[in-house]
């Protein structure tokens, strides 16, 4: 093989490499969900309370304050943040062997997710719109099932819930996930 062959096949190896780190990354990024529940996400631009459009009709990123989840994401959400976080909140209500996300449960938070729905059509809306209006009217005797809705839809294999946790146990599963987020 001469020389240039060679190094077109290096370059070429390299530049590859290169790339699938790249998207590695980003999409390590794009989809992290740590203990806090947090997640980025891109979303359609639409216009939306707490959101600004640019001069190319796209949304700008909220600040913190306009997402009550307390993140920087373009809205509407989108279909795999608003599925994290109902599913993130469900823990606050649900035993299950293994939980790897939590924010707790507001009516800010519901209202917010409730507004998304509004401005945004999901391919899964109805079980969204019906686990937050029952929690929007205090009512989560569904919890569970509630929960493992969100937990199918993500194709879920670890962490089904099996219970409602008392009101003590949710206290101190709340306490908990305030302490480790200090």
């Amino acid at each position: 093989m001469s020389k240039k062959v060679v190094g077109i096949i290096i370059g070429s190896v390299l530049l590859l490499t290169a790339l699938g780190v790249y998207i590695a990354v980003g999409s390590l990024d794009m989809n992290r969900a740590g203990n806090d529940g947090t997640r980025t996400a891109d979303g359609n631009a639409e216009q939306a309370a707490g959101v600004e459009m640019n001069d190319d009709g796209e949304a700008k990123k909220v600040s913190k304050g306009g997402n009550p989840f307390g993140e920087e994401v373009k809205t509407p959400l989108s279909e795999n943040l608003m599925q994290q976080y109902i599913h993130a909140m469900s823990h606050q209500k649900v035993a299950a062997k293994e939980k790897w996300s939590f924010f707790e449960i507001t009516d800010e938070r519901i209202d917010y997710l409730l507004n998304q729905l509004e401005i945004n059509k999901y391919k899964h809306e109805g079980t969204y719109k019906d686990i937050l209006t029952s929690w929007k009217e205090g009512d989560f005797s569904d919890a569970v099932s509630d929960h493992n809705k969100v937990w199918r839809i993500q194709e879920g294999t670890i962490g089904k819930a099996t219970g409602l946790l008392s009101s003590k146990e949710e206290e101190a599963y709340v306490n908990k996930q305030k302490r480790e987020k200090r």
